[in-house]
């Protein structure tokens, strides 16, 4: 199906201001909570030290157990 000229600048120009607006909510502002409260803060620390001490345990658990794995196929199958 083939577009008039008319249609078709009807098309650039409606897709010029949808363009446009989508830049201009980019543009605005991001609405910023100057006050954290306590609570947030105490929550943020719970998790970095929950983090931390995963990574902790995880590393000595790491340097403790040594673990060989198989050389072959075999060792998973059960012996008949």
């Amino acid at each position: 199906m083939r577009l008039t000229q008319n249609e078709r600048r009807r098309m650039y120009l409606a897709q010029q201001e949808a363009r446009q607006a989508m830049l201009d909510r980019l543009k605005q502002p991001a609405p910023v909570d100057p006050v954290v409260s306590a609570s947030v803060i105490r929550r943020r620390w719970l998790k970095t030290v929950a983090i931390a001490t995963l990574i902790g345990g995880g590393l000595l658990a790491y340097s403790v157990v040594q673990f060989h794995p198989p050389t072959s196929i075999e060792a998973f199958l059960p012996r008949l």
